[in-house]
């Protein structure tokens, strides 16, 4: 899969530019970028290089874009360090910097990325892992716990929703999320927030009421994080809470809301999105969910434990080494998963000289977007054979970071820094669902005939990657009491 601007999305593209500058009277270098957001959506980029070319030219109103594709150029992509992620994504909030580039960016950049990898190391660590795998099972438990003994079910929302409450449990208290009222009205506010789509950026004017709708939810964010902040300082509650944990390493209120916001935004989306997939994929090839029954059965055997206990207290006493090392096929299952899903088109910036693609495939200019997808490396079939069927096994020879043929948990200098604590979620989410649970998928609404031999997400839709074309919901029983 590579990567080709459309010429024709290219012209219409234009020409809505020139009307919207018209109408609401903005420079055409300040909408320039909505464009390039739009034009290199999944739907746009093409499998039409040059040949023996890995890399594809173009100009918008002398900014430079170059799509990459290819074993080498993906290296650059996700190695090049002065390849910057926050001045390639800073064209959704119309906020690139049109003069020279300030030589301080990609310092600014790595300050940043290091300071979020502390706040989390002060959370997830080998200390508190005991923990934290105890209190999320709990959470699961509890939310698998109101639904109905049999039904139908989306599973991207009520997986949602208990990634949502997992995940905010892991960085605030047990009090924050126990009023349901008010978390569901935080919950609501936080989705509210990042709700963009490409017309409302095209046509603005449209859209005021919504625009206006997630200025309203980004206050209602911020005043409930800092109200709560303020009174968790002078509570005389546990301090064993993960908040309080933030506060004693001497936090302070701007910081701990921007990681809170920050946790949440790289680990809902991709949970849900992680979990929900799987448990559509291997009900497709039931034989796997087999095969994870047996290997929780077998991870629990080496654990002395009440028989008599509830499934998530079994599993709260399983130690960490054993969740992460002692679950092979749960492992081969998730990798396959990523590969199928997490084909999404993803931007950098140049903030440093030229840089050439080696083997003299090209380049990439100082100040130049650059537009990589990941299904270029995905869905190979060079790479991975009969890349639209679901097969967990081919994972089992490893995987390799030196070719970067992988990019479910990013790749290079650009890596998952919450990869160890997003893999634990995943797979207490699914364990308790496949060990609690029978269940098959129903695929209604098919718009389109497709030769695949499974569904795939809509990867114009990077966050929420429901099935494209079509709607499948999970029907479910649940076995025995066993929650």
């Amino acid at each position: 899969m590579a990567i080709l601007f459309s010429a024709n999305a290219f012209l219409t593209a234009s020409l809505v530019l020139v009307v919207l500058a018209f109408f609401t009277k903005r420079k055409i270098r300040e909408i320039y970028i909505d464009v390039l957001a739009i034009a290199c959506s999944y739907d746009l980029l093409s499998s039409s290089f040059k040949g023996g070319e890995d890399t594809f030219h173009f100009s918008l109103f002398g900014n430079p874009v170059v799509g990459l594709r290819g074993q080498e150029a993906r290296k650059t992509f996700f190695n090049e360090r002065s390849f910057s992620t926050s001045e390639g994504y800073k064209m959704f909030s119309k906020a690139v910097p049109m003069p020279e580039l300030a030589k301080t960016l990609l310092s600014a950049e790595e300050e940043h990325g290091a300071h979020f990898r502390k706040q989390l190391d002060i959370l997830v660590n080998k200390n508190r892992f005991a923990e934290i795998i105890a209190t999320m099972l709990s959470d699961i438990q509890r939310a698998m716990a109101t639904w109905n003994d049999e039904g139908t079910m989306d599973p991207f929302d009520k997986i949602n929703d208990i990634t949502f409450l997992v995940t905010a449990r892991m960085i605030t208290s047990s009090d924050f999320v126990s009023h349901p009222v008010d978390f569901s009205q935080f919950q609501e506010n936080f989705f509210t927030q990042l709700n963009s789509t490409p017309t409302m950026i095209f046509l603005p004017w449209f859209y005021r009421a919504a625009q206006r709708e997630k200025e309203i939810a980004i206050t209602s964010l911020f005043t409930k994080l800092t109200a709560y902040l303020e009174t968790r300082e002078i509570s005389d509650a546990s301090a064993a809470e993960p908040i309080d944990v933030l506060l004693a390493h001497g936090l302070n209120t701007q910081e701990i809301i921007q990681f809170i916001i920050g946790f949440l935004f790289g680990s809902v989306y991709n949970t849900t999105k992680a979990v929900s997939w799987i448990l559509i994929y291997i009900s497709l090839h039931p034989h796997w969910i087999s095969s994870i029954r047996s290997e929780v059965e077998g991870v629990l055997s080496g654990v002395p434990i009440d028989a008599s206990e509830p499934l998530h207290s079994k599993l709260s006493q399983v130690p960490i080494e054993a969740w992460e090392d002692s679950m092979p096929i749960l492992d081969l299952i998730i990798s396959e998963t990523l590969r199928l899903t997490m084909n999404q088109t993803v931007l950098r910036r140049n903030v440093g000289e030229d840089v050439q693609i080696p083997g003299g495939n090209g380049s990439v200019p100082s100040g130049a977007f650059a537009v990589y997808s990941h299904a270029d490396a995905h869905i190979q079939p060079e790479i991975y054979p009969e890349p639209w069927s679901f097969k967990p096994e081919r994972f089992k020879q490893g995987i390799s970071r030196v070719s970067n043929d992988f990019l479910g948990w990013g790749a290079g200098r650009h890596r998952c820094v919450g990869m160890r604590i997003a893999k634990l979620i995943i797979k207490a989410i699914v364990c308790l669902f496949v060990m609690n649970y029978d269940y098959d998928i129903r695929r209604t609404k098919r718009r389109f005939s497709s030769t695949m031999s499974i569904p795939v997400p809509d990867y114009n839709k990077v966050n929420e990657a429901r099935p494209k074309g079509e709607v499948i919901t999970l029907r479910y029983k649940r076995i025995g009491q066993t929650i």
